[in-house]
Protein backbone atom coordinates (compact mmCIF):
# COMPACT_ATOMS: atom_id res chain seq x y z
CA UNK A 1 0.00 0.00 0.00
CA UNK A 2 1.11 3.49 -0.74
CA UNK A 3 2.89 5.31 2.32
CA UNK A 4 1.97 8.61 3.35
CA UNK A 5 5.01 11.33 3.68
CA UNK A 6 4.87 11.66 7.82
CA UNK A 7 4.01 15.03 8.83
CA UNK A 8 3.82 15.10 12.34
CA UNK A 9 5.87 17.43 13.95
CA UNK A 10 5.85 19.49 10.18
CA UNK A 11 3.43 21.21 10.80
CA UNK A 12 5.46 23.85 12.42
CA UNK A 13 9.09 23.01 11.54
CA UNK A 14 8.16 23.22 7.88
CA UNK A 15 7.80 26.92 8.00
CA UNK A 16 9.56 29.55 9.27
CA UNK A 17 6.92 30.95 11.75
CA UNK A 18 6.66 32.13 15.25
CA UNK A 19 6.02 29.23 17.56
CA UNK A 20 2.65 28.10 18.26
CA UNK A 21 1.53 30.48 15.09
CA UNK A 22 0.35 26.90 13.32
CA UNK A 23 -1.24 25.43 16.22
CA UNK A 24 -3.46 28.74 16.81
CA UNK A 25 -4.36 28.56 13.48
CA UNK A 26 -5.74 24.81 13.47
CA UNK A 27 -7.47 25.60 16.92
CA UNK A 28 -9.51 28.64 14.96
CA UNK A 29 -9.81 26.11 11.77
CA UNK A 30 -10.52 23.06 13.04
CA UNK A 31 -10.92 23.57 17.00
CA UNK A 32 -8.34 21.37 17.66
CA UNK A 33 -5.48 19.18 16.37
CA UNK A 34 -6.06 16.39 14.30
CA UNK A 35 -5.89 13.10 16.79
CA UNK A 36 -4.90 10.63 13.55
CA UNK A 37 -1.61 10.67 11.68
CA UNK A 38 -4.05 11.55 8.44
CA UNK A 39 -5.50 14.38 10.18
CA UNK A 40 -2.39 15.39 10.95
CA UNK A 41 -1.59 15.09 7.15
CA UNK A 42 -4.81 17.18 6.43
CA UNK A 43 -4.10 19.92 8.51
CA UNK A 44 -0.46 19.88 7.46
CA UNK A 45 -1.26 20.02 3.47
CA UNK A 46 -3.74 23.05 4.78
CA UNK A 47 -2.29 25.10 6.26
CA UNK A 48 0.92 24.92 3.63
CA UNK A 49 -1.03 25.77 1.44
CA UNK A 50 -2.84 28.60 3.38
CA UNK A 51 1.02 30.52 3.87
CA UNK A 52 1.81 29.51 0.10
CA UNK A 53 -1.22 31.59 -1.17
CA UNK A 54 -0.83 34.60 1.68
CA UNK A 55 3.04 34.69 0.93
CA UNK A 56 1.68 35.11 -2.64
CA UNK A 57 -1.01 37.28 -2.06
CA UNK A 58 1.34 39.64 0.15
CA UNK A 59 4.17 39.68 -2.35
CA UNK A 60 1.41 40.61 -5.41
CA UNK A 61 -0.86 42.96 -3.63
CA UNK A 62 2.69 44.78 -2.35
CA UNK A 63 3.82 44.98 -6.19
CA UNK A 64 0.45 45.84 -7.39
CA UNK A 65 0.40 49.02 -4.99
CA UNK A 66 3.96 49.76 -5.97
CA UNK A 67 3.50 50.06 -9.29
CA UNK A 68 0.18 52.20 -8.98
CA UNK A 69 1.83 54.76 -6.94
CA UNK A 70 5.42 54.66 -8.43
CA UNK A 71 4.18 54.80 -12.13
CA UNK A 72 0.38 56.89 -11.67
CA UNK A 73 -0.03 59.25 -13.90
CA UNK A 74 1.13 62.99 -13.41
CA UNK A 75 -0.11 65.96 -14.81
CA UNK A 76 1.39 67.43 -18.20
CA UNK A 77 3.17 63.64 -18.69
CA UNK A 78 1.76 62.08 -21.92
CA UNK A 79 1.10 58.25 -21.07
CA UNK A 80 3.27 56.60 -23.25
CA UNK A 81 2.48 53.91 -25.20
CA UNK A 82 2.32 50.72 -23.25
CA UNK A 83 3.03 46.89 -25.24
CA UNK A 84 -0.39 44.74 -24.95
CA UNK A 85 1.42 41.27 -25.38
CA UNK A 86 4.31 39.35 -24.43
CA UNK A 87 5.06 35.70 -25.00
CA UNK A 88 7.84 35.25 -22.74
CA UNK A 89 5.92 37.01 -19.56
CA UNK A 90 3.02 34.72 -20.20
CA UNK A 91 5.29 31.28 -20.75
CA UNK A 92 6.76 32.86 -17.45
CA UNK A 93 3.62 33.36 -15.68
CA UNK A 94 2.00 29.99 -16.98
CA UNK A 95 5.15 27.60 -15.94
CA UNK A 96 6.16 29.19 -12.67
CA UNK A 97 2.57 29.05 -10.87
CA UNK A 98 2.17 25.20 -12.58
CA UNK A 99 5.42 24.03 -11.33
CA UNK A 100 4.51 25.16 -7.96
CA UNK A 101 1.06 23.43 -8.08
CA UNK A 102 2.70 20.35 -8.73
CA UNK A 103 3.93 19.43 -4.81
CA UNK A 104 0.47 20.63 -3.77
CA UNK A 105 -1.01 17.96 -6.50
CA UNK A 106 1.44 15.48 -5.17
CA UNK A 107 1.33 15.48 -1.66
CA UNK A 108 -2.46 15.77 -1.68
CA UNK A 109 -3.04 12.65 -4.14
CA UNK A 110 -0.36 10.68 -2.02
CA UNK A 111 -2.42 11.53 1.17
CA UNK A 112 -6.00 11.05 -0.63
CA UNK A 113 -4.79 7.56 -1.74
CA UNK A 114 -3.67 7.03 1.27
CA UNK A 115 -7.05 7.14 3.23
CA UNK A 116 -9.04 5.82 0.69
CA UNK A 117 -7.24 2.34 1.17
CA UNK A 118 -7.69 0.39 4.25
CA UNK A 119 -4.78 -1.37 5.41
CA UNK A 120 -5.11 -5.22 5.01
CA UNK A 121 -5.34 -5.90 8.95
CA UNK A 122 -7.68 -3.13 10.03
CA UNK A 123 -11.13 -4.31 11.93
CA UNK A 124 -13.87 -3.96 10.23
CA UNK A 125 -16.99 -2.72 11.58
CA UNK A 126 -20.54 -1.89 10.04
CA UNK A 127 -22.52 1.31 10.54
CA UNK A 128 -26.02 1.82 9.50
CA UNK A 129 -27.58 5.51 9.18
CA UNK A 130 -30.93 5.85 9.42
CA UNK A 131 -33.29 9.28 10.47
CA UNK A 132 -32.00 10.14 12.79
CA UNK A 133 -29.40 8.30 14.84
CA UNK A 134 -26.25 5.55 14.37
CA UNK A 135 -25.71 1.71 14.61
CA UNK A 136 -22.45 -0.03 15.11
CA UNK A 137 -22.28 -3.81 14.68
CA UNK A 138 -19.16 -5.64 16.07
CA UNK A 139 -16.96 -8.32 14.61
CA UNK A 140 -19.24 -10.58 17.13
CA UNK A 141 -22.95 -9.09 15.95
CA UNK A 142 -23.06 -7.38 19.65
CA UNK A 143 -23.94 -3.16 19.48
CA UNK A 144 -22.25 -1.37 22.52
CA UNK A 145 -25.01 -0.51 25.40
CA UNK A 146 -23.92 2.41 26.64
CA UNK A 147 -25.44 6.12 25.70
CA UNK A 148 -24.84 9.63 26.26
CA UNK A 149 -26.88 12.31 25.97
CA UNK A 150 -27.62 15.57 23.97
CA UNK A 151 -29.98 17.30 25.57
CA UNK A 152 -32.41 14.92 26.30
CA UNK A 153 -31.63 12.67 23.87
CA UNK A 154 -29.61 9.59 24.02
CA UNK A 155 -26.82 9.25 21.61
CA UNK A 156 -24.92 5.60 20.91
CA UNK A 157 -21.28 5.84 22.33
CA UNK A 158 -18.80 3.45 20.20
CA UNK A 159 -15.82 1.88 21.74
CA UNK A 160 -12.90 1.63 19.76
CA UNK A 161 -9.58 -0.21 19.85
CA UNK A 162 -6.39 2.47 20.01
CA UNK A 163 -3.77 2.21 17.80
CA UNK A 164 -4.93 -0.33 15.54
CA UNK A 165 -6.86 0.84 11.97
CA UNK A 166 -10.74 0.30 11.43
CA UNK A 167 -12.55 0.34 8.87
CA UNK A 168 -16.31 1.36 8.75
CA UNK A 169 -18.39 -0.33 6.23
CA UNK A 170 -21.46 2.23 6.11
CA UNK A 171 -25.15 2.32 4.43
CA UNK A 172 -28.03 4.06 5.01
CA UNK A 173 -31.77 2.69 5.85
CA UNK A 174 -33.43 5.93 3.86
CA UNK A 175 -31.98 9.06 2.99
CA UNK A 176 -28.58 10.53 2.33
CA UNK A 177 -26.00 10.96 5.26
CA UNK A 178 -22.54 11.74 5.88
CA UNK A 179 -20.34 10.56 8.28
CA UNK A 180 -18.30 12.99 9.99
CA UNK A 181 -15.55 13.22 13.18
CA UNK A 182 -13.80 16.37 13.43
CA UNK A 183 -11.41 15.52 15.63
CA UNK A 184 -10.00 12.31 12.80
CA UNK A 185 -10.18 15.26 9.80
CA UNK A 186 -12.61 12.35 7.76
CA UNK A 187 -15.62 12.94 6.28
CA UNK A 188 -17.93 10.43 4.34
CA UNK A 189 -20.92 10.25 2.34
CA UNK A 190 -23.52 7.75 3.54
CA UNK A 191 -26.27 6.52 0.59
CA UNK A 192 -29.17 4.45 0.55
CA UNK A 193 -28.73 1.22 -1.40
CA UNK A 194 -24.80 1.27 -1.57
CA UNK A 195 -21.77 1.20 0.84
CA UNK A 196 -19.15 3.27 1.48
CA UNK A 197 -16.16 2.94 3.79
CA UNK A 198 -13.90 5.43 5.66
CA UNK A 199 -11.34 4.12 8.14
CA UNK A 200 -8.62 5.74 10.81
CA UNK A 201 -6.34 4.82 13.36
CA UNK A 202 -6.45 7.10 16.30
CA UNK A 203 -4.19 6.94 19.91
CA UNK A 204 -4.68 7.70 23.58
CA UNK A 205 -2.98 10.56 24.64
CA UNK A 206 -0.46 10.35 27.53
CA UNK A 207 -2.35 12.52 29.47
CA UNK A 208 -6.12 10.63 28.79
CA UNK A 209 -8.45 10.42 31.84
CA UNK A 210 -9.60 7.15 33.18
CA UNK A 211 -13.46 5.85 33.10
CA UNK A 212 -15.53 5.48 36.46
CA UNK A 213 -18.66 6.38 38.23
CA UNK A 214 -19.35 9.53 36.33
CA UNK A 215 -19.80 7.27 33.25
CA UNK A 216 -21.81 5.26 35.07
CA UNK A 217 -20.12 2.45 35.42
CA UNK A 218 -19.03 0.22 38.48
CA UNK A 219 -16.28 -1.16 40.17
CA UNK A 220 -17.48 -4.63 37.87
CA UNK A 221 -17.30 -3.42 35.00
CA UNK A 222 -14.30 -4.49 32.50
CA UNK A 223 -14.08 -0.60 31.83
CA UNK A 224 -13.18 0.71 35.34
CA UNK A 225 -10.43 2.93 35.26
CA UNK A 226 -9.37 2.42 31.60
CA UNK A 227 -7.85 5.18 29.86
CA UNK A 228 -10.03 6.82 27.23
CA UNK A 229 -10.49 9.39 24.77
CA UNK A 230 -13.94 10.50 23.24
CA UNK A 231 -14.60 11.68 20.01
CA UNK A 232 -17.95 13.28 18.50
CA UNK A 233 -19.35 11.75 15.21
CA UNK A 234 -22.13 14.00 13.35
CA UNK A 235 -24.14 13.65 10.32
CA UNK A 236 -22.88 16.49 7.81
CA UNK A 237 -25.94 15.81 5.45
CA UNK A 238 -28.93 17.90 5.79
CA UNK A 239 -31.50 14.61 6.69
CA UNK A 240 -35.00 16.30 8.20
CA UNK A 241 -35.97 17.49 11.17
CA UNK A 242 -33.68 16.38 13.61
CA UNK A 243 -30.64 16.02 11.56
CA UNK A 244 -28.64 18.57 13.84
CA UNK A 245 -29.26 15.78 16.96
CA UNK A 246 -28.02 13.09 15.09
CA UNK A 247 -25.06 12.19 16.84
CA UNK A 248 -22.57 9.59 18.26
CA UNK A 249 -19.41 9.27 20.54
CA UNK A 250 -16.50 6.99 19.85
CA UNK A 251 -14.78 6.31 22.75
CA UNK A 252 -10.87 4.97 22.33
CA UNK A 253 -9.68 2.86 25.22
CA UNK A 254 -6.35 0.31 25.29
CA UNK A 255 -7.08 -2.81 22.63
CA UNK A 256 -6.17 -5.64 25.49
CA UNK A 257 -9.50 -3.43 27.22
CA UNK A 258 -11.69 -3.54 24.19
CA UNK A 259 -11.13 -6.80 23.82
CA UNK A 260 -11.86 -7.87 27.26
CA UNK A 261 -15.26 -5.62 26.81
CA UNK A 262 -16.41 -6.71 23.40
CA UNK A 263 -16.98 -10.19 25.23
CA UNK A 264 -19.50 -8.57 27.64
CA UNK A 265 -21.94 -6.82 25.60
CA UNK A 266 -24.28 -9.34 23.97
CA UNK A 267 -27.40 -8.49 25.01
CA UNK A 268 -28.78 -12.73 26.13
CA UNK A 269 -28.86 -11.40 29.49
CA UNK A 270 -31.32 -8.78 29.50
CA UNK A 271 -34.78 -9.15 30.41
CA UNK A 272 -37.10 -8.34 27.85
CA UNK A 273 -37.87 -4.61 29.39
CA UNK A 274 -34.20 -3.92 29.31
CA UNK A 275 -33.55 -4.97 25.82
CA UNK A 276 -36.91 -3.09 24.74
CA UNK A 277 -35.29 -0.04 26.39
CA UNK A 278 -31.86 -0.84 24.67
CA UNK A 279 -33.59 -1.13 21.41
CA UNK A 280 -35.56 2.15 21.78
CA UNK A 281 -32.50 3.84 22.89
CA UNK A 282 -30.51 2.80 19.61
CA UNK A 283 -33.48 3.00 16.95
CA UNK A 284 -36.61 5.03 18.61
CA UNK A 285 -36.02 7.80 21.00
CA UNK A 286 -34.50 10.11 17.82
CA UNK A 287 -38.71 10.74 17.29
CA UNK A 288 -40.55 9.04 20.36
CA UNK A 289 -40.13 9.96 23.50
CA UNK A 290 -41.47 8.86 27.04
CA UNK A 291 -41.99 12.08 29.02
CA UNK A 292 -45.42 12.77 27.49
CA UNK A 293 -43.93 15.11 25.04
CA UNK A 294 -44.33 15.61 21.55
CA UNK A 295 -41.69 14.42 19.19
CA UNK A 296 -41.44 13.61 15.46
CA UNK A 297 -43.83 10.82 16.29
CA UNK A 298 -46.29 9.85 19.01
CA UNK A 299 -44.63 9.63 22.70
CA UNK A 300 -44.73 6.25 24.14
CA UNK A 301 -46.05 7.39 27.65
CA UNK A 302 -48.95 5.82 28.23
CA UNK A 303 -49.76 4.49 24.53
CA UNK A 304 -49.88 0.93 24.93
CA UNK A 305 -53.94 0.39 25.57
CA UNK A 306 -55.09 3.32 24.56
CA UNK A 307 -56.54 4.52 21.57
CA UNK A 308 -55.20 5.67 18.70
CA UNK A 309 -57.04 8.34 15.98
CA UNK A 310 -55.44 7.83 11.85
CA UNK A 311 -55.57 10.66 9.47
CA UNK A 312 -57.86 7.87 7.66
CA UNK A 313 -60.38 8.37 10.32
CA UNK A 314 -59.83 4.89 12.02
CA UNK A 315 -58.85 4.59 15.55
CA UNK A 316 -57.27 1.53 16.85
CA UNK A 317 -56.12 0.45 20.29
CA UNK A 318 -52.50 0.65 20.82
CA UNK A 319 -51.76 -3.68 21.30
CA UNK A 320 -49.37 -6.07 19.57
CA UNK A 321 -50.55 -5.81 16.28
CA UNK A 322 -50.78 -2.14 16.16
CA UNK A 323 -47.53 -1.84 17.56
CA UNK A 324 -46.39 -4.57 14.94
CA UNK A 325 -47.87 -3.02 11.83
CA UNK A 326 -46.40 0.47 12.72
CA UNK A 327 -42.99 -0.55 12.99
CA UNK A 328 -42.86 -3.10 10.19
CA UNK A 329 -45.70 -0.66 7.57
CA UNK A 330 -45.44 2.50 8.90
CA UNK A 331 -46.72 4.79 5.66
CA UNK A 332 -50.04 2.36 6.17
CA UNK A 333 -51.31 4.28 9.05
CA UNK A 334 -50.39 7.80 10.16
CA UNK A 335 -51.39 8.88 13.48
CA UNK A 336 -53.39 11.66 13.22
CA UNK A 337 -51.31 15.46 13.69
CA UNK A 338 -48.16 13.92 12.35
CA UNK A 339 -46.64 13.73 8.91
CA UNK A 340 -45.82 10.33 7.68
CA UNK A 341 -41.55 10.54 8.35
CA UNK A 342 -41.01 6.69 9.70
CA UNK A 343 -39.02 4.42 7.75
CA UNK A 344 -40.03 0.79 7.56
CA UNK A 345 -37.57 -1.86 9.81
CA UNK A 346 -39.23 -4.57 7.55
CA UNK A 347 -36.21 -7.10 7.65
CA UNK A 348 -34.04 -5.16 10.13
CA UNK A 349 -35.84 -6.17 13.13
CA UNK A 350 -36.18 -9.73 15.37
CA UNK A 351 -39.18 -11.14 16.50
CA UNK A 352 -37.75 -11.31 19.80
CA UNK A 353 -36.94 -7.83 19.79
CA UNK A 354 -40.35 -6.60 18.62
CA UNK A 355 -41.32 -8.46 21.32
CA UNK A 356 -38.58 -7.02 23.88
CA UNK A 357 -40.36 -3.48 22.39
CA UNK A 358 -44.00 -4.47 23.29
CA UNK A 359 -42.42 -5.10 26.90
CA UNK A 360 -40.84 -1.89 27.20
CA UNK A 361 -44.18 -0.02 26.08
CA UNK A 362 -46.24 -1.57 28.54
CA UNK A 363 -43.70 -0.85 31.24
CA UNK A 364 -44.62 3.21 29.83
CA UNK A 365 -48.23 2.57 30.12
CA UNK A 366 -51.10 2.48 33.06
CA UNK A 367 -53.06 -0.23 30.92
CA UNK A 368 -49.71 -2.27 30.23
CA UNK A 369 -50.61 -4.81 33.12
CA UNK A 370 -47.64 -6.39 34.72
Amino acid sequence: MMRMLDTSGLLNAGFALPAGINDTLTRLWFRGPATTAEGQHTDWVYIGIFWFCTAWFVLLMGLMFYWVIRYRRRPGTIAPASPNHSTKLEIVWTVVPTLCLVPMFIVGFQGYMHKMVAPGDAIELSVSAYKWNWDLEYPNGSQSRESTTIGSRPVPIFYMPADRPIKLRMNSRDVMHAFWVPDFRIKADIMPNRYTSVWFNTSLPADAATLGEAHGLNESSPMWGVPYSDHWVFCAEYCGNEHSEMAAVIRVVPEDKWNQWLGTIGTAGLSPIDLGKFIYQRKCASCHTIDGSKGTGPTWLNKWGYESKYTDGSTAIMDENSARESILVPAKKIVEGYSNQMTSFQGQIKDNELEAIFAYMKSLSDRGGN
